[in-house]
């Protein structure tokens, strides 16, 4: 498993609670113990902004998908893939927060059935995918790369993405320009299931109880992520959120839960405001979570296999 970097480990913030009990003995020595309790309350805010998930979804299981795992940065990454025999089209997919593969195995039958080569993702510390110290969506991303260098292009005719919620936060981050492999250059379509395709409204309803210290917890957060991510280059906060973030230049298929109760619309109308060849569809009996079935999502990803995919 990956170390930390941008946060300090237990041992780490033991030594300084026995430092805050050394300097209070000395002179003047409340202002250290100040000093070195804010560090601590800056671990803390830090800790809590790259947290991973605190409850795992099943693992799917079924023969059609072989459980393959990938180990990318010393952190074993769960993959479930079905190949066809023939060149064919590839659809890659990536699950929302607290989810896994596992919710994607009616959907990959649809693509499968049809023809296509067929690969989930488990995000780390869901599914059977092993946790990380610091979650960032950078770090899925890196894993999503990684599998696509591990398996074997000459095989695949072209790449097509299936991200739900964070999900296609996911997909739309792999379409930077900053990130770049074979697959870009065979890259068909995208599919988006309620997405996420912005973090700031995430981390503004994530501090409500201490919005007056938003301004320095957007710059520990940007801090910590450069920490982690020194091959990203110096972000700045707009560089989160779409279009910055990714703006795929293919044509999107967005699915939108019309009550979605997790993200709201926020998301949808930003798409659609920076997005370019986009099919977008409102249902009213998609819900944002539990959505394994849903027959009218599945007649519309099956029209957009038919006329985009195959």
């Amino acid at each position: 498993m990956d170390k930390r970097i941008a946060t300090y480990d237990g041992s780490q913030i033991l030594g300084i609670i026995f430092l805050i009990v050394i300097v209070n003995v000395i002179p003047y020595g409340y202002i250290f113990s100040l000093l070195l309790l804010l560090i601590i309350f800056k671990q803390i805010i830090l800790r809590m902004m790259f947290l991973g998930p605190t409850k795992k979804s099943g693992i799917l299981e079924n023969e059609q998908w072989d459980h393959i795992v990938l180990e990318n940065c010393r952190t074993k990454i769960s993959t479930y893939q079905n190949w066809k025999e023939e060149i064919s089209p590839l659809v890659v997919f990536v699950h929302g927060w607290q989810s896994s593969s596992k919710k994607f195995e009616d959907r990959m039958k649809i693509f499968s059935k049809k023809g296509c080569h067929t690969i989930a993702i488990d995000m780390r510390g869901h599914g059977g995918s092993e946790d990380t110290p610091e979650w960032t969506a950078g770090k899925i991303i890196s894993d999503v790369k990684f599998l696509f260098e591990n398996i074997d292009k000459e095989r695949v005719s072209q790449v097509h993405m299936y991200g739900h919620s964070l999900g296609g936060f996911i997909c739309i981050g792999l379409h930077n320009k900053r990130h770049t492999g074979w697959w870009k250059d065979l890259f068909g379509t995208l599919i988006l299931e309620s997405p996420m395709v912005a973090y700031s409204p995430i981390f503004s309803r994530s501090i409500s109880k201490i919005q007056f210290m938003e301004f320095l917890l957007k710059r520990w957060v940007i801090e910590g992520f450069h920490k982690i991510h020194r091959n990203y280059g110096k972000l700045s906060w707009d560089q989160i959120d779409m279009p910055k973030w990714g703006n795929p230049d293919c044509p999107i298929l967005v699915l939108q839960a019309a009550n979605d109760n997790t993200l709201g619309m926020y998301h949808w109308n930003l798409i659609n405001l920076v997005g370019t060849d986009i099919e977008g569809h409102i249902l009213e009996s998609l819900t944002h979570s539990k959505n394994q079935i849903n027959q009218e999502r599945d007649v519309l990803i099956a029209k957009w296999v038919d006329e985009r995919i195959i």
